[in-house]
């Protein structure tokens, strides 16, 4: 459980360079909304030019979004929940400090691309919706659908480890979601209870698209990543070892997802990432007593260290469905919202984010924006970040 105790653990950056892979970062586990954050600071409030909107042409401003709560922070700005003025409306803000951002061209390339793919995968609803990207001269800030919910993490702690029913509603809706996400093209790369939300029915939703990257072809056969990327308890071999991936890698993820929730700990964990690295490529996948033969059936399938040999979800989605492991529900049952989550999140008031972490939801927002300060930058590196979604699509998810 080294893990669950590494809770208030800061974001150790670790760069690799494998035989000529660029160095990128790898992230320690921890339930926070925002892993790779740290504390910000509001800019003064202005005016936002936006440069790729949908119906709508009212000029945005920060101050039309008043600040509740801290939902997280980390390495670049924070997640705050916040108002509408207007329409008293509740947002998830993202905020990422130029001035942190710009240091690295990845960087800048991972944020812009986090903001494309959001505003184009606008349909599946276990993917979180972006209603607004705007930007001022200090920082950048993606509007998005507020899940009250919380992390599934945080009730994994609570419940130790899922059951195999309970387990199964949840991987069915990752699973849905990522080949959503495959078939445009997009490898997701940070697949884990810290980025699956539940909403106020304890439906899943996905979230945080930091790492995500999407293909020049759409083809999800293809591989086309090389970066080492991600969390090492869930990244799969060939993307710790530096080689080409594609979707594949992402199904490895899921199998470490299953097994986390059908155990309380991922398939591999060590105190450091060289030693969980080490494990994920060379070490077999041990299973404890209690977990069942068609669990088994379906993790051994999903955690073939040899992506050739990994069952290919995407193009045999319906044995997929078949597995026994999933015969307690129907996709289309849990699709269509007609199945009894086994989770209910206790949601008071939605203003109150108590499914937070309490570290950041205590933070007086007086103290958080006085200790703000952030350097202006110019905005030749964001040129076509700012984003209005439809009123239409607006009104129909909130």
């Amino acid at each position: 459980m080294f893990r669950r105790q590494s809770v208030h653990a800061v974001e150790e950056q670790v760069s690799i360079l494998t035989n000529g892979i660029e160095q990128v970062a790898l992230k320690e586990r921890r339930p926070s909304v925002l892993r790779r954050m740290s504390v910000g600071h509001q800019s003064d409030a202005s005016a936002v030019e936006v440069e790729d909107e949908g119906e709508d042409d009212e000029k945005l401003r920060i101050d039309d979004f008043k600040r509740l709560k801290v939902l997280g922070q980390g390495a670049y700005g924070k997640v705050l929940l916040v108002k509408n003025r207007k329409t008293s409306k509740l947002f998830a803000q993202k905020e990422l400090k130029k001035a942190s951002v710009i240091v690295s061209r990845k960087n800048v390339e991972r944020t812009i691309s986090e903001r494309t793919i959001l505003s184009q995968i606008t349909s599946h609803p276990n993917i979180v919706k972006l209603f607004y990207a705007l930007h001022d001269n200090s920082k950048l800030y993606l509007l998005m659908e507020y899940i009250p919910g919380g992390e599934l993490f945080k009730y994994l702690v609570e419940e130790k480890f899922l059951n195999e029913k309970n387990t199964s509603f949840y991987i069915i809706q990752m699973a849905s979601a990522l080949k959503f996400l495959h078939e445009f093209g997009i490898v997701y790369r940070d697949l884990k209870p810290e980025n699956c939300l539940l909403d106020k029915d304890g439906y899943l939703v996905l979230t945080d698209f930091g790492l995500a990257k999407k293909s020049s072809d759409e083809s999800i056969d293809s591989e086309w990543c090389n970066s080492i990327i991600g969390t090492p308890e869930y990244c799969a071999p060939e993307v710790l070892k530096g080689e080409n991936y594609g979707c594949s890698a992402d199904w490895w993820s899921l199998g470490c997802v299953m097994y986390d929730l059908l155990t309380g700990n991922p398939p591999f964990t060590g105190g450091n990432h060289k030693r969980i690295m080490d494990r994920v490529v060379r070490e077999k996948v041990r299973y404890p007593f209690y977990v069942t033969t068609t669990s088994i059936e379906l993790l051994n399938k999903l955690l073939a260290k040899d992506a050739r040999k990994r069952f290919d979800v995407d193009n045999d989605w319906s044995k997929f469905q078949k597995f026994q492991f999933f015969r307690y529900y129907t996709f289309a049952a849990i699709e269509n919202r007609v199945v009894e989550p086994p989770i209910k999140p206790v949601i008071t008031d939605p203003e109150l984010a108590e499914n937070f972490d309490g570290q950041f939801t205590s933070m007086k927002m007086s103290v958080v924006e006085s200790i703000d300060e952030v350097d202006e930058v110019g905005d030749d590196a964001f040129t076509g970040f700012s984003y209005v979604a439809s009123s239409s699509f607006v009104e129909n998810y909130l």
